[in-house]
């Protein structure tokens, strides 16, 4: 990743009511999976690369359901949050809006991210 960027920090709420595995890359890192018990949080912080071309993207597993998410997308996302919390249901993500102190729904990515080198 370039380090001329704005340092960031995603955090993950377990909110499905089930312990959930999140396994988060990017085309540069690949984080591991972590388990995340219910109510429970995951975070991670990176530096967003100078041209806005940051992508994480996670795998979430929880009682036999499988889905893709692009949890950060510099272009989305630098805008609204350098903290960026967000609430995983089985419904799909919902980003915290701290203008509006709400929670904004989002859908599951509809198959595997393909990452293509910058």
């Amino acid at each position: 990743m370039c380090d001329a960027g704005v340092d960031s920090t995603v955090t993950m709420t377990n909110d499905l009511g089930a312990e959930l595995t999140v396994h988060c890359k990017s085309g540069d890192d690949d984080l591991g999976s972590h388990v995340v018990p219910v109510q429970g949080t995951y975070e991670f912080s990176f530096g967003t690369h100078a041209f806005g071309r940051t992508l994480f993207f996670c795998k979430f597993q929880w009682s036999g359901n499988s889905h893709y998410f692009d949890i950060y997308i510099q272009d989305r996302d630098l805008q609204w949050c350098v903290r960026c919390k967000w609430s995983i249901r089985p419904e799909g993500p919902f980003r915290w809006n701290p203008y509006q102190k709400t929670w904004e729904p989002f859908k599951w990515n509809e198959d595997h991210p393909k990452l293509v080198a910058p």
